[in-house]
Protein backbone atom coordinates (compact mmCIF):
# COMPACT_ATOMS: atom_id res chain seq x y z
CA UNK A 1 0.00 0.00 0.00
CA UNK A 2 1.27 3.52 -0.74
CA UNK A 3 1.31 5.94 1.30
CA UNK A 4 0.93 9.46 -0.94
CA UNK A 5 -0.19 9.38 -4.94
CA UNK A 6 0.78 12.80 -6.39
CA UNK A 7 -1.65 13.13 -9.52
CA UNK A 8 -1.37 16.39 -12.26
CA UNK A 9 2.16 17.37 -9.92
CA UNK A 10 4.77 19.22 -11.09
CA UNK A 11 8.82 18.70 -10.01
CA UNK A 12 8.01 22.09 -7.36
CA UNK A 13 5.45 20.06 -5.70
CA UNK A 14 7.23 16.83 -5.45
CA UNK A 15 9.68 18.24 -4.09
CA UNK A 16 8.23 20.36 -1.37
CA UNK A 17 6.30 16.85 -0.55
CA UNK A 18 9.77 14.66 -0.27
CA UNK A 19 10.91 18.31 1.64
CA UNK A 20 7.85 17.58 4.04
CA UNK A 21 8.83 14.59 5.43
CA UNK A 22 11.94 15.00 5.82
CA UNK A 23 13.00 13.01 2.18
CA UNK A 24 11.22 9.96 3.84
CA UNK A 25 7.94 9.13 3.49
CA UNK A 26 5.87 6.16 4.85
CA UNK A 27 5.13 3.92 1.80
CA UNK A 28 5.98 4.93 -1.78
CA UNK A 29 5.44 8.41 -2.94
CA UNK A 30 4.24 8.05 -7.01
CA UNK A 31 3.39 10.96 -8.89
CA UNK A 32 1.61 11.20 -12.20
CA UNK A 33 2.27 13.92 -14.55
CA UNK A 34 0.52 13.13 -17.96
CA UNK A 35 0.36 16.74 -19.80
CA UNK A 36 -3.31 15.41 -20.92
CA UNK A 37 -6.14 16.55 -18.41
CA UNK A 38 -9.00 14.50 -20.37
CA UNK A 39 -8.30 11.36 -19.81
CA UNK A 40 -7.81 10.38 -16.62
CA UNK A 41 -7.79 6.25 -17.40
CA UNK A 42 -4.72 5.51 -16.79
CA UNK A 43 -4.76 7.40 -13.47
CA UNK A 44 -7.25 6.06 -11.55
CA UNK A 45 -5.90 3.22 -12.96
CA UNK A 46 -3.19 3.37 -11.08
CA UNK A 47 -4.61 4.47 -7.91
CA UNK A 48 -6.62 1.36 -8.36
CA UNK A 49 -3.47 -1.16 -8.58
CA UNK A 50 -1.35 0.82 -5.73
CA UNK A 51 -3.91 1.67 -3.04
CA UNK A 52 -2.61 4.78 -1.71
CA UNK A 53 -3.95 6.39 1.60
CA UNK A 54 -4.29 9.73 0.17
CA UNK A 55 -4.34 11.11 -3.75
CA UNK A 56 -3.23 15.31 -3.82
CA UNK A 57 -4.38 16.98 -7.43
CA UNK A 58 -2.65 19.43 -8.55
CA UNK A 59 -1.40 22.24 -9.06
CA UNK A 60 -0.25 21.20 -12.88
CA UNK A 61 -3.96 20.79 -14.08
CA UNK A 62 -6.28 23.19 -14.63
CA UNK A 63 -9.00 23.91 -11.87
CA UNK A 64 -11.92 22.66 -13.35
CA UNK A 65 -9.68 19.46 -14.44
CA UNK A 66 -8.67 18.98 -11.03
CA UNK A 67 -12.03 19.49 -9.87
CA UNK A 68 -12.95 16.73 -12.15
CA UNK A 69 -10.55 14.51 -11.36
CA UNK A 70 -11.12 14.79 -7.32
CA UNK A 71 -14.78 14.02 -7.67
CA UNK A 72 -14.10 11.14 -9.49
CA UNK A 73 -11.27 9.51 -7.13
CA UNK A 74 -13.78 10.25 -4.35
CA UNK A 75 -16.90 8.51 -5.92
CA UNK A 76 -14.64 5.67 -6.62
CA UNK A 77 -12.29 5.32 -4.10
CA UNK A 78 -14.36 6.31 -0.94
CA UNK A 79 -11.28 5.11 1.26
CA UNK A 80 -9.31 7.54 -0.12
CA UNK A 81 -8.64 10.88 0.71
CA UNK A 82 -8.13 13.42 -1.43
CA UNK A 83 -5.91 16.65 -1.17
CA UNK A 84 -6.51 19.69 -3.56
CA UNK A 85 -3.31 21.67 -4.39
CA UNK A 86 -4.37 25.00 -5.43
CA UNK A 87 -3.63 28.70 -4.28
CA UNK A 88 -6.99 30.42 -2.30
CA UNK A 89 -9.65 32.21 -3.39
CA UNK A 90 -12.68 32.73 -4.21
CA UNK A 91 -15.16 29.57 -4.14
CA UNK A 92 -12.19 27.11 -4.46
CA UNK A 93 -12.91 25.76 -0.67
CA UNK A 94 -16.50 25.43 -1.30
CA UNK A 95 -16.11 24.04 -4.98
CA UNK A 96 -13.56 21.59 -3.54
CA UNK A 97 -15.77 20.29 -0.59
CA UNK A 98 -18.46 19.68 -3.22
CA UNK A 99 -15.91 17.53 -5.24
CA UNK A 100 -15.52 15.50 -2.29
CA UNK A 101 -11.87 16.94 -1.62
CA UNK A 102 -10.68 16.42 2.55
CA UNK A 103 -8.67 19.37 2.66
CA UNK A 104 -6.64 22.24 0.62
CA UNK A 105 -2.95 22.95 1.04
CA UNK A 106 -1.18 25.89 -1.42
CA UNK A 107 1.33 24.34 -3.58
CA UNK A 108 3.49 27.57 -1.49
CA UNK A 109 2.55 26.01 1.48
CA UNK A 110 6.28 25.28 4.12
CA UNK A 111 6.87 22.29 4.91
CA UNK A 112 5.09 21.84 8.45
CA UNK A 113 1.76 23.06 7.02
CA UNK A 114 2.28 20.29 3.99
CA UNK A 115 3.15 17.93 6.71
CA UNK A 116 0.46 18.61 9.48
CA UNK A 117 -1.95 18.28 6.13
CA UNK A 118 -1.04 15.20 4.49
CA UNK A 119 -0.49 13.67 7.83
CA UNK A 120 -3.97 14.62 8.99
CA UNK A 121 -5.51 12.58 5.81
CA UNK A 122 -3.62 9.77 6.02
CA UNK A 123 -5.12 9.45 9.53
CA UNK A 124 -8.32 9.99 8.23
CA UNK A 125 -7.99 7.86 5.49
CA UNK A 126 -7.17 4.78 8.06
CA UNK A 127 -10.12 5.27 9.86
CA UNK A 128 -12.25 5.31 6.71
CA UNK A 129 -11.07 1.99 5.93
CA UNK A 130 -11.53 0.86 9.12
CA UNK A 131 -15.03 2.06 9.38
CA UNK A 132 -15.76 0.18 5.86
CA UNK A 133 -13.66 -2.80 6.71
CA UNK A 134 -15.63 -3.73 9.89
CA UNK A 135 -18.79 -4.44 7.55
CA UNK A 136 -22.38 -2.44 7.15
CA UNK A 137 -24.17 -0.56 9.99
CA UNK A 138 -26.99 -1.33 11.73
CA UNK A 139 -28.88 1.55 9.96
CA UNK A 140 -32.01 0.52 12.61
CA UNK A 141 -30.22 1.71 15.73
CA UNK A 142 -31.72 5.33 15.90
CA UNK A 143 -29.45 8.08 16.44
CA UNK A 144 -29.71 10.34 19.56
CA UNK A 145 -29.75 14.14 19.42
CA UNK A 146 -29.25 15.21 22.94
CA UNK A 147 -29.95 18.79 23.81
CA UNK A 148 -27.89 19.93 26.77
CA UNK A 149 -30.02 22.84 28.45
CA UNK A 150 -29.97 24.75 31.69
CA UNK A 151 -31.66 28.42 32.58
CA UNK A 152 -28.87 30.11 34.01
CA UNK A 153 -25.29 30.68 33.24
CA UNK A 154 -22.84 29.09 35.23
CA UNK A 155 -24.57 25.66 35.64
CA UNK A 156 -21.88 23.73 34.60
CA UNK A 157 -23.75 22.86 31.52
CA UNK A 158 -20.82 22.80 28.94
CA UNK A 159 -18.53 20.70 31.89
CA UNK A 160 -20.92 18.21 31.61
CA UNK A 161 -21.86 18.56 27.65
CA UNK A 162 -18.06 17.99 27.37
CA UNK A 163 -17.69 15.48 29.68
CA UNK A 164 -20.48 13.47 28.01
CA UNK A 165 -19.57 13.90 24.65
CA UNK A 166 -15.57 12.72 25.68
CA UNK A 167 -17.13 9.66 27.37
CA UNK A 168 -19.49 8.36 24.59
CA UNK A 169 -16.80 8.42 22.05
CA UNK A 170 -14.17 6.62 24.12
CA UNK A 171 -17.39 4.04 23.75
CA UNK A 172 -17.96 4.86 20.25
CA UNK A 173 -15.05 6.29 18.47
CA UNK A 174 -15.89 8.15 15.00
CA UNK A 175 -19.85 8.24 16.36
CA UNK A 176 -20.51 11.00 18.12
CA UNK A 177 -20.10 14.79 17.67
CA UNK A 178 -20.70 17.94 19.70
CA UNK A 179 -22.14 20.89 18.47
CA UNK A 180 -21.49 24.38 19.76
CA UNK A 181 -25.06 26.02 19.63
CA UNK A 182 -24.06 29.16 21.77
CA UNK A 183 -23.74 30.71 18.72
CA UNK A 184 -22.13 34.09 20.05
CA UNK A 185 -19.94 33.40 22.95
CA UNK A 186 -19.50 29.16 22.50
CA UNK A 187 -16.17 28.18 24.47
CA UNK A 188 -16.62 24.02 23.69
CA UNK A 189 -13.20 24.05 21.55
CA UNK A 190 -11.31 25.92 24.04
CA UNK A 191 -12.79 23.50 26.70
CA UNK A 192 -11.22 20.49 24.53
CA UNK A 193 -8.37 22.35 23.92
CA UNK A 194 -9.02 22.27 20.35
CA UNK A 195 -7.85 25.06 17.41
CA UNK A 196 -10.90 24.58 14.62
CA UNK A 197 -9.82 25.66 11.24
CA UNK A 198 -13.69 25.70 10.06
CA UNK A 199 -16.50 26.28 12.11
CA UNK A 200 -20.66 26.54 12.25
CA UNK A 201 -19.98 30.29 9.95
CA UNK A 202 -18.57 28.04 7.65
CA UNK A 203 -20.62 25.73 7.47
CA UNK A 204 -23.92 28.29 6.76
CA UNK A 205 -21.58 30.18 4.27
CA UNK A 206 -22.78 27.60 2.18
CA UNK A 207 -26.48 28.78 1.81
CA UNK A 208 -28.65 26.22 -0.71
CA UNK A 209 -25.69 24.08 -0.99
CA UNK A 210 -25.71 22.62 2.47
CA UNK A 211 -25.29 19.17 2.63
CA UNK A 212 -23.44 16.25 4.59
CA UNK A 213 -20.08 16.78 2.50
CA UNK A 214 -19.88 20.25 3.59
CA UNK A 215 -21.03 19.79 7.37
CA UNK A 216 -18.23 16.77 8.07
CA UNK A 217 -15.61 18.65 6.29
CA UNK A 218 -16.46 21.48 8.52
CA UNK A 219 -16.20 19.11 11.80
CA UNK A 220 -12.53 19.21 14.00
CA UNK A 221 -11.33 15.43 15.41
CA UNK A 222 -10.53 15.23 18.57
CA UNK A 223 -7.76 12.71 19.68
CA UNK A 224 -10.68 10.39 21.64
CA UNK A 225 -12.67 9.66 18.64
CA UNK A 226 -14.95 12.92 19.12
CA UNK A 227 -15.94 15.26 15.99
CA UNK A 228 -16.96 18.74 16.68
CA UNK A 229 -18.99 21.29 15.51
CA UNK A 230 -17.53 24.87 17.10
CA UNK A 231 -19.65 28.20 17.46
CA UNK A 232 -17.94 30.90 15.37
CA UNK A 233 -14.95 32.77 16.47
CA UNK A 234 -16.57 36.10 16.94
CA UNK A 235 -20.24 37.00 18.25
CA UNK A 236 -20.64 39.28 14.76
CA UNK A 237 -20.56 36.11 12.08
CA UNK A 238 -23.21 34.52 14.52
CA UNK A 239 -25.44 36.92 12.81
CA UNK A 240 -25.03 35.10 9.91
CA UNK A 241 -26.94 32.12 11.08
CA UNK A 242 -30.43 31.18 11.40
CA UNK A 243 -32.81 28.31 13.22
CA UNK A 244 -33.43 26.96 9.67
CA UNK A 245 -30.28 26.35 9.03
CA UNK A 246 -29.62 25.23 12.63
CA UNK A 247 -32.59 22.43 11.94
CA UNK A 248 -30.84 21.33 8.92
CA UNK A 249 -27.49 20.98 9.86
CA UNK A 250 -28.52 18.76 13.33
CA UNK A 251 -30.99 16.67 10.75
CA UNK A 252 -28.05 15.99 8.42
CA UNK A 253 -25.26 15.42 12.16
CA UNK A 254 -28.35 12.47 13.14
CA UNK A 255 -27.88 10.51 9.89
CA UNK A 256 -24.17 10.63 10.19
CA UNK A 257 -23.51 9.85 13.96
CA UNK A 258 -25.12 7.91 16.81
CA UNK A 259 -24.68 10.90 19.18
CA UNK A 260 -25.02 14.22 18.53
CA UNK A 261 -24.71 16.42 21.62
CA UNK A 262 -26.01 20.54 21.37
CA UNK A 263 -24.17 22.46 24.08
CA UNK A 264 -26.68 25.20 24.51
CA UNK A 265 -26.88 28.95 25.39
CA UNK A 266 -28.19 29.30 28.42
CA UNK A 267 -32.06 30.64 29.00
CA UNK A 268 -34.45 29.92 25.87
CA UNK A 269 -33.10 31.73 22.66
CA UNK A 270 -33.27 30.96 19.08
CA UNK A 271 -31.24 28.34 18.74
CA UNK A 272 -31.84 26.53 21.79
CA UNK A 273 -35.51 26.65 21.22
CA UNK A 274 -34.19 24.95 17.80
CA UNK A 275 -32.07 22.32 19.57
CA UNK A 276 -34.96 21.28 21.70
CA UNK A 277 -37.61 20.79 18.57
CA UNK A 278 -34.88 18.74 17.06
CA UNK A 279 -33.75 16.20 20.14
CA UNK A 280 -34.84 13.51 21.04
CA UNK A 281 -33.59 13.66 24.46
CA UNK A 282 -33.30 16.67 26.73
CA UNK A 283 -30.55 17.00 29.32
CA UNK A 284 -31.81 19.53 32.22
CA UNK A 285 -28.90 21.07 33.97
CA UNK A 286 -29.11 22.51 37.69
CA UNK A 287 -26.98 23.77 40.19
CA UNK A 288 -27.92 23.41 43.87
CA UNK A 289 -28.66 27.14 44.75
CA UNK A 290 -32.48 28.30 45.03
CA UNK A 291 -31.97 30.83 42.15
CA UNK A 292 -30.77 27.81 39.32
CA UNK A 293 -33.60 25.45 41.08
CA UNK A 294 -36.45 28.23 40.72
CA UNK A 295 -35.31 29.06 37.31
CA UNK A 296 -35.05 25.90 35.92
CA UNK A 297 -38.88 24.93 37.26
CA UNK A 298 -40.19 27.88 34.85
CA UNK A 299 -38.05 26.15 32.45
CA UNK A 300 -39.89 23.13 32.85
CA UNK A 301 -43.05 25.07 32.82
CA UNK A 302 -42.52 26.99 29.90
CA UNK A 303 -41.45 23.37 28.09
CA UNK A 304 -45.07 21.90 29.03
CA UNK A 305 -46.56 25.16 27.54
CA UNK A 306 -44.95 25.58 24.31
CA UNK A 307 -45.32 21.45 23.72
CA UNK A 308 -41.89 20.68 24.13
CA UNK A 309 -43.61 17.87 26.02
CA UNK A 310 -42.59 14.75 23.48
CA UNK A 311 -38.89 14.25 23.76
CA UNK A 312 -36.66 12.25 27.11
CA UNK A 313 -36.23 14.72 29.74
CA UNK A 314 -33.52 13.77 31.87
CA UNK A 315 -32.03 15.48 35.20
CA UNK A 316 -28.42 15.92 35.84
CA UNK A 317 -28.11 18.03 39.06
CA UNK A 318 -24.37 19.84 39.02
CA UNK A 319 -22.46 20.23 42.76
CA UNK A 320 -24.89 18.05 44.37
CA UNK A 321 -22.81 17.92 47.36
CA UNK A 322 -22.44 22.25 47.91
CA UNK A 323 -23.66 22.62 51.59
CA UNK A 324 -26.29 25.36 50.81
CA UNK A 325 -29.12 24.21 53.09
CA UNK A 326 -31.36 22.41 50.19
CA UNK A 327 -31.25 18.53 49.49
CA UNK A 328 -31.81 16.40 46.72
CA UNK A 329 -35.00 15.57 47.53
CA UNK A 330 -36.08 19.03 48.09
CA UNK A 331 -35.10 19.71 44.63
CA UNK A 332 -36.79 16.74 42.78
CA UNK A 333 -39.64 18.46 44.66
CA UNK A 334 -39.59 21.96 43.39
CA UNK A 335 -38.75 20.83 39.72
CA UNK A 336 -40.55 17.76 39.90
CA UNK A 337 -38.11 15.37 38.12
CA UNK A 338 -35.92 12.84 39.56
CA UNK A 339 -32.36 12.92 39.17
CA UNK A 340 -30.38 10.69 37.17
CA UNK A 341 -26.97 11.76 38.00
CA UNK A 342 -26.01 14.04 40.83
CA UNK A 343 -22.01 15.57 40.00
CA UNK A 344 -20.20 16.58 42.77
CA UNK A 345 -18.42 19.63 43.61
CA UNK A 346 -14.96 19.56 42.50
CA UNK A 347 -12.32 22.51 41.70
CA UNK A 348 -10.65 19.87 39.31
CA UNK A 349 -13.73 20.66 36.94
CA UNK A 350 -12.78 24.39 36.34
CA UNK A 351 -8.82 23.62 35.99
CA UNK A 352 -9.69 20.86 33.39
CA UNK A 353 -11.96 23.77 31.42
CA UNK A 354 -9.11 25.73 31.78
CA UNK A 355 -6.70 23.51 30.45
CA UNK A 356 -9.21 22.04 28.22
CA UNK A 357 -8.26 18.80 29.38
CA UNK A 358 -12.46 17.22 30.47
CA UNK A 359 -11.98 15.32 33.52
CA UNK A 360 -12.98 11.86 31.98
CA UNK A 361 -9.56 12.09 30.61
CA UNK A 362 -7.24 14.37 32.92
CA UNK A 363 -8.52 12.86 36.32
CA UNK A 364 -10.59 9.58 35.65
CA UNK A 365 -10.63 8.46 38.74
CA UNK A 366 -12.25 10.95 41.14
CA UNK A 367 -15.45 11.34 42.64
CA UNK A 368 -16.72 13.77 39.76
CA UNK A 369 -15.30 11.55 36.57
CA UNK A 370 -17.18 8.86 38.18
CA UNK A 371 -20.46 10.63 38.37
CA UNK A 372 -20.07 11.89 34.46
CA UNK A 373 -19.27 8.36 33.62
CA UNK A 374 -22.78 7.21 35.18
CA UNK A 375 -24.11 10.48 33.24
CA UNK A 376 -22.43 8.36 30.06
CA UNK A 377 -23.51 4.90 30.95
CA UNK A 378 -26.97 6.27 31.09
CA UNK A 379 -27.18 7.66 27.41
CA UNK A 380 -25.36 4.10 26.94
CA UNK A 381 -28.36 1.99 27.77
CA UNK A 382 -31.11 2.05 25.54
CA UNK A 383 -34.04 4.61 26.19
CA UNK A 384 -36.85 3.15 27.71
CA UNK A 385 -39.35 4.32 25.58
CA UNK A 386 -39.15 6.24 22.25
CA UNK A 387 -40.07 9.91 21.64
CA UNK A 388 -42.43 11.01 19.25
CA UNK A 389 -41.79 14.36 17.78
CA UNK A 390 -45.16 15.31 16.95
CA UNK A 391 -45.46 18.17 14.41
CA UNK A 392 -47.95 20.38 17.07
CA UNK A 393 -44.48 20.86 18.65
CA UNK A 394 -43.35 22.87 16.52
CA UNK A 395 -46.71 24.94 15.90
CA UNK A 396 -46.73 25.36 19.29
CA UNK A 397 -43.03 26.77 19.41
CA UNK A 398 -43.60 28.89 16.83
CA UNK A 399 -46.70 30.54 19.00
CA UNK A 400 -44.06 30.84 21.73
CA UNK A 401 -41.51 32.57 19.46
CA UNK A 402 -44.08 34.91 17.93
CA UNK A 403 -45.40 36.23 21.52
CA UNK A 404 -41.83 36.91 22.46
CA UNK A 405 -40.89 39.17 19.18
CA UNK A 406 -44.44 40.76 20.14
CA UNK A 407 -42.89 41.55 24.13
Amino acid sequence: MSGIFLAGSDDSWEESVRKAFGGTISGELRAWNESSEDDTSKTLGDIRSIEPLVVTVGPALGSESALKLCSEIDERFPEICVVLVSEPGDGVFERALRSGVRDVVSPLADASEIRETLDRAKETALKRRSNLSSGPQNTEIESRVIAVVSPKGGAGKTAISTNLSIGLAQQLPGQVVVMDLDVQFGDVGHALRLLPERTLSDVVAQGSRLDATVVKACLTPHPSGLFVLSAPDTPAEADDVSPEQITKIIEILAKEFKYVILDTAAGLDEFTLTAMESATDLLLVCATDVASTRSMRKEIEAFDQIGLTTQRRHFALNRADARVGLEIRDIEGTIGMEVNVAIPSSRNVPLSMNQGTPILESSPRTPVARAYGELVNHFLAPPKDSPSLAASTEAAVSRFRRKREVR
